[in-house]
């Protein structure tokens, strides 16, 4: 009877580990029960010093402008909450679209990050949200002046530069250049020019 007793419990044990493991097999190859999450591409832009070094005074504001643009009380200079106050931004699109991100800083020209992001990568939304980067996710501000202008970490910038040195003019109150020599210097300039 005990014997009985112990191989209906051992064949019940083996056929519940058995429809697990059914389960887990094909979970895993349909759905978010899967590695897709894992691969799921940057869908935040990081604007901001890699070593955490404080940019606050440095950076002396902010501005955004365009339709992907996350809502302005959703992005501010933060640190580490520790040893410092504002190393880096983090941009999250609330739509596809462009997005630039203009820093104001004591010691140098205004720059513009000009950021695009694509729509989700999953139709239905049901594994990868958000909005991905095109291009760098990771924007360098160097320390000091001497470093340069603001720049894409490994050179990945889309193709394109994506960083603007307003070198005629900074930003108003509103995140406006000041003046049409500005936005005609904006719009035409390239990072390697206004690197020279």
């Amino acid at each position: 009877m005990k014997h009985s007793l112990s191989l209906k419990l051992f064949s019940s044990l083996t056929v519940a580990a058995l429809v697990g493991f059914l389960l887990a097999l094909f979970t895993a190859q349909h759905g978010c029960a899967s590695n897709c999450a894992a691969n799921c591409p940057v869908t935040y832009a990081y604007i901001g010093d890699i070593d955490n070094y404080e940019l606050a005074n440095i950076v002396t504001g902010f501005a955004m402008s365009g339709p992907a643009c996350p809502a302005p009380g959703g992005v501010g200079c933060v640190g580490d909450e520790q040893t410092t106050v504002c190393t880096h931004f983090t941009v999250t699109a609330s739509m596809p679209g462009s997005c630039d991100f203009y820093v104001t800083f004591s010691d140098r020209p205004t720059e513009v990050v000009r950021l695009k992001f694509d729509p989700t990568q999953n139709s239905n939304g049901s594994c990868c949200r958000g909005y991905p980067v095109v291009g760098a996710s990771t924007y360098v501000i160097p320390d000091h002046a001497s470093g340069g202008p603001i720049y894409p970490l490994n050179g990945i910038d889309g193709g394109v530069s994506n960083v603007i040195v307003l070198t005629d003019g900074g930003l108003d109150a509103q995140g406006q250049t000041e003046d049409a020599g500005a936005a005609r210097d904006g719009g035409a300039d390239s990072l390697p020019a206004d690197a020279n």
